[in-house]
């Protein structure tokens, strides 16, 4: 019997080194689940090693643990969580009540000492690699706590690196504490609901400020700081329609009229130092929730965070001294934001979504708005809040008046759209044809032609590529040796061309000298243009039409089906046997056109804000991808990624670099 060789890095369970000062390098998996057993970073210890030898595991892979700080840190935390358990548990009882109120004041106070003599120990386990902070959050494990915690260590260096007294930085720490205390009182269903949330549960979600205000609040006594960190962490620091939620905004006439507090007032007279504090929070909430794994999401990747986070605050969340501080901070933690290897989700940031008319369609007289119309009218902006696809309404042409009307009555709108207002608008409700249109995505990249430097590459080659057309393959002779290398020239033709890179590597020659007396430059202007939606089909469709978790095993789908949550193609479900006619779709009521979501993976480092990617749809294997473009086997949305898009670069400087945040200015509604 051959014994297995281990991996560089993995150990057996029985391996002594594994208790001395170890850590989980990779997160341990249920058997046959995506679901994590135990995750990475955590402290390997007897129990943990005795657990999954239980378990039969036999091996699990591990690195030393560097700081020894981070495990003396751990150990004075572990009284701290304890306390903030403590506090938790009151407010989930409610401390309306005299005694539990008692003992939550003097909950607050040790636990406000203990920040206070640990704070250089919790400091150096935030300064450490940036995952080790979750090594102390392990034992402590529990939605809320945990993210309340990240966060903490958050305003910790942030307070350090904007120069705060030691005083200023336990106070926001003990406010950033109890920042999500009001969550014990929304339905854990909606806490850990798994996808986007739906109106009346985002109305849930909000409310978790004002409970945590009026957890806090004390009756006739000044409003706390801890009581204003609550109600205020989610509010905008510039004033904008739509954006921020709690005690200045959406319950500021609550608390007027039933509390009597004049929230804009109180602020106006709090200290400069207790203002920053409660703006801090925002941020740090923010980057903190990015970070996690929640219900909806995996953690994200530092590139995604920071791309976010510079959105979010050239928009306005949050107050640019605060920002320009954490974003220095998050640039030294994570130096190599484009690593090798790294897939991370296409940033929207980076997209252009761009449509095109198809052929009108003559349809019997339809009550129908167009696109074009419905903006004229400016329905689409209330359409789009209540989570109406805007997209879809352009590749079907238009919007039924009925499906309109529906909507303002089930969601509440508030716009007028009966005949009479359409017809004073100068609009014809009744359509005898439609014109659908074709959605598309663009993006800046451009392949790398054989320049002089990487300047010449980023300055004077944006936007291009190499191509040789089909008409400049045939006049240069090309075309008849790709033949001979069996190319499919119909797919050559219909794409318009090929990239040289794909002819030398089936080691077709290329002279440059030739194609340049034949006046052929292959250097070419270039958008990458991406097909912005096909035919797809998700788990839940999948279940409508009848199709159990047996037959999807069986026909090799499970997995794939359970874990890309915007579902799988069409054409990939046929190829393996599951099929179905667009007659069993419409009685299902499924339509199954939906967007396409991409990936992109580095495939060639270049600096810290620019790499060289390939572009793969979402849920599609890489490896699988490259071996199946050997055998000429790609669906044709893989075929145009890898053979006629390939690689490219793509520069992010824009999205990743501090923006310019000096025309800021703080809204009126925080009442300074």
């Amino acid at each position: 019997m051959s014994i297995r060789t281990l991996q560089p890095g993995e150990y057996s369970l029985s391996d002594p080194i594994l208790l001395q000062n170890m850590r989980l390098s990779q997160a341990i998996n249920l058997p046959n689940s995506e679901a994590i057993l135990v995750p990475k970073y955590y402290h390997i210890t007897e129990k943990l090693v005795a657990q999954l030898s239980a378990r039969g595991f036999k091996t699990v892979f591990a690195e030393v643990i560097q700081e020894k700080t981070v495990t003396l840190a751990v150990k004075h935390m572990e009284k701290m969580f304890q306390v903030i358990d403590q506090i938790v548990q009151k407010c989930t009882d409610s401390i309306e009540d005299m005694a539990l109120a008692l003992e939550y004041r003097n909950d607050q106070k040790q636990l406000e000492l203990l920040v206070r003599d640990n704070l250089d120990d919790i400091q150096e386990l935030f300064r450490a690699d940036p995952t080790e902070k979750l090594m102390a959050l392990i034992h402590h494990h529990g939605g809320t706590a945990q993210h309340s915690i990240i966060a903490s260590f958050h305003m910790m260096a942030l307070g350090r690196e904007l120069g705060w007294s030691d005083d200023q930085i336990v106070k926001a720490v003990v406010a950033v504490f109890n920042h999500d205390v009001g969550k014990t009182k929304v339905k854990l269903e909606t806490l850990d609901w798994p996808g986007r949330l739906n109106n009346e549960k985002w109305k849930e979600i909000q409310y978790h400020t004002l409970f945590g205000g009026l957890l806090l609040h004390q009756p006739n006594t000044k409003p706390s700081l801890l009581m204003l960190t609550a109600l205020l962490h989610h509010e905008w620091y510039v004033r904008l329609d739509g954006k921020g939620y709690g005690g200045l905004t959406l319950f500021a006439d609550y608390l007027k009229h039933s509390l009597n507090l004049d929230i804009g007032q109180i602020l106006a007279e709090l200290s400069p130092n207790d203002l920053e504090i409660i703006q801090a929070a925002a941020l740090v909430d923010m980057v903190s929730a990015l970070e996690e794994r929640r219900s909806y999401k995996k953690e994200m990747d530092s590139f995604k965070v920071l791309i976010i986070m510079n959105s979010d605050a050239q928009m306005g969340h949050f107050n640019p001294k605060h920002y320009a501080a954490w974003h220095r901070i998050y640039l030294r933690q994570n130096p190599n934001l484009l690593p090798l290897g790294l897939r991370v989700a296409l940033p929207r940031e980076k997209e252009r979504r761009v449509f095109q008319p198809l052929q009108p369609k003559k349809v019997n007289a339809l009550p129908l708005l167009t696109y074009d119309e419905l903006e004229r009218l400016g329905f689409l902006v209330s359409l789009e809040n209540v989570g109406i696809d805007i997209e879809r309404i352009r590749r079907r042409g238009g919007l039924l008046l009925a499906v309109v009307e529906q909507m303002k009555r089930e969601r509440g709108l508030n716009f007028d759209c009966s005949p009479e207002a359409i017809q004073a608008a100068g609009i014809t409700l009744l359509k005898e044809k439609i014109i659908p249109e074709e959605a598309f995505i663009e993006l800046d990249g451009w392949r790398e032609p054989a320049a002089e430097n990487e300047l010449e590459r980023s300055i004077e080659l944006n936007g291009w590529r190499e191509w040789l057309t089909y008409e400049e393959l045939e006049r240069s002779g090309l075309l008849e040796k790709a033949r001979l290398n069996h190319f499919n020239l119909t797919l050559i033709r219909k794409e318009g061309g090929i990239v040289p890179a794909r002819l030398i590597k089936r080691g077709i020659r290329i002279s440059e000298q030739h194609l340049k007396k034949l006046g052929i430059v292959p250097l070419k202007k270039w958008t990458i243009r991406l097909p912005a939606s096909e035919s797809r089909l998700t788990s839940d469709d999948l279940g409508k039409l009848g199709i159990t978790d047996a037959q999807l095993k069986q026909a090799g789908c499970l997995e794939r089906v359970k874990k890309v949550k915007s579902g799988v193609p069409l054409k990939w479900l046929e190829d393996r046997g599951i099929r179905f006619s667009g007659m069993d779709l419409t009685q299902c009521g499924i339509d199954p056109v939906r967007k396409i979501f991409y990936d992109i993976v580095v495939v060639e480092e270049i600096n810290s804000t620019r790499a060289k990617f390939i572009i793969v749809r979402e849920g599609d294997d890489l490896k699988e991808l490259t071996e199946a473009n050997e055998r000429n086997e790609l669906e044709a949305i893989q075929h145009h990624l890898f053979n006629q898009i390939g690689e490219v670069i793509m520069d992010f400087t824009d999205q990743l670099t501090l923006p310019d945040l000096s025309g800021l200015v703080m809204g009126d509604h925080w009442g300074v």
